[in-house]
């Protein structure tokens, strides 16, 4: 019995890494349980045994992102925190280290924030990826919103279009990084465009 649950595990984790390639490669709505079962090299039936369509396999990716500051993060938002947009500046420092170094987490990443078909009829996977993508920003919101209790956020920010714009700015550094063939260091640019954008948002008083 141990084998045989040791051996689902294995197909589950073989699943979710074909997912990722197979979404990657050709967007959410082009992916089929097809196509992630032959990438696997598993059956249809296997893959029925843990996920019950495109969408659950969706979850189950997005549950493997692996935020390096995630729990200070949790911590912050339940405790409070002195310096939050400190916070999300060495946050944002971790997550470019470990794009740029994880393939897997790469793909993972970019299906949640790129591989998106905005339509009037989205499938229950791509409505997936939408809610995915809602819940970062949340999670930035709440964040900056932190600092602007704490008269920390500079004049002319709101806490929206801070969150929104933080969210744009990486997500397009992502996506141009990507697109460009890695052509440049993720981490380099990166650090530049979060320290620059994050000291925008300060308040004189808060800049540290």
């Amino acid at each position: 019995m141990r084998r045989t649950k040791e051996d689902a595990a294995k197909t589950r984790e073989e699943v979710l890494s074909a997912a990722a390639e197979v979404f990657y490669e050709h967007g959410v709505s082009g992916s089929s349980l097809d196509k992630i079962a032959k990438r696997a090299g598993v059956t249809r039936g296997a893959i029925y045994w843990h996920f019950k369509d495109k969408a659950e396999v969706l979850t189950a990716l997005h549950r493997e992102i692996k935020l390096p500051q995630e729990a200070i993060i949790s911590d912050a938002l339940e405790h409070g925190h002195d310096d939050p947009l400190g916070l999300i500046e060495t946050g944002s420092m971790s997550v470019l280290r470990l794009l740029a170094e994880d393939e897997h987490q790469q793909r993972i990443f970019a299906i949640m924030t790129l591989s998106c078909e905005f339509t009037e009829d989205m499938s229950e996977a791509t409505s997936r990826v939408v809610a995915a993508n809602a819940e970062m920003y949340g999670k930035l919101q709440n964040i900056i919103r932190l600092a602007a209790r704490q008269d920390m956020l500079a004049v002319g920010w709101t806490v929206d279009t801070a969150a929104r714009a933080f969210q744009c700015s990486v997500n397009g550094l992502f996506g141009e990084w990507l697109r460009s063939g890695k052509t440049f260091s993720l981490v380099e640019v990166g650090e530049k465009l979060v320290t620059t954008l994050i000291g925008s948002m300060r308040a004189a008083k808060a800049t540290h």
